[in-house]
Formats: structure tokens, C-alpha cells, sequence
């Protein structure tokens, strides 16, 4: 099981077989993030971020959700408080 590094500063998780379910672009999802690339990636999960504050990341989150992704099926905002000396990750387990 491979994790992708997850930003603390409201990253975004996205799983890749949902933006091929739902037919979304990965270049769409990298225009909602003006990135060229995103923060870290493997073959089921991507991850953006850091987002400052709050609002922007609403706005990214209200951007994947009108793109047809669903929030927390399809992706999450990951938000916490943590030192510098800490990296935080995700890893695809398998639908419940």
C-alpha cells in the first residue's frame, strides 16, 4: 500500500477511478487547482495542496463538486494542525 503526502493546509485527496466514473478531466482538476502538477500522486490517489485558508479551499471543494465529483466518496479536504517535522498521507483501502 503506497500513501500519497497529504498537505496539512486544507490538501485535497482525490481518488482517480472516480474522475474516470464520473468522466472528469484530469486537466480540469488541475485548472480548478492552477497547478501544473499535482502534490503527490500513485495509480489510485492524487493529492493537492498546500490551499491557504479556509474560503479557498471551499472554493476548490465547490469547483470538483460542480465538475460532478462527490465530497468524500470521490475526494476530502484534509485540514490539521501539525509540526513541520511531520508529513501525513493517505492510502486507498478498498470501498467499505
Amino acid at each position: 500500500m503506497k500513501f500519497v503526502k497529504i498537505h496539512p493546509e486544507f490538501g485535497i485527496v482525490i481518488r482517480k477511478d472516480a474522475l474516470v466514473a464520473r468522466g472528469v478531466q484530469f486537466d480540469a482538476v488541475l485548472a480548478i487547482f492552477q497547478v501544473q502538477a499535482a502534490l503527490d500522486e500513485n495509480e489510485v490517489l492524487v493529492s493537492f495542496g498546500p490551499h491557504f485558508g479556509g474560503e479557498a479551499a471551499k472554493a476548490m471543494v465547490n469547483s470538483l463538486e460542480r465538475l460532478g465529483l462527490v465530497y468524500v466518496d470521490d475526494f476530502f479536504m484534509f485540514e490539521t494542525m501539525g509540526p513541520s517535522w511531520c508529513q501525513f498521507g493517505a492510502a486507498y483501502i478498498g470501498k467499505a
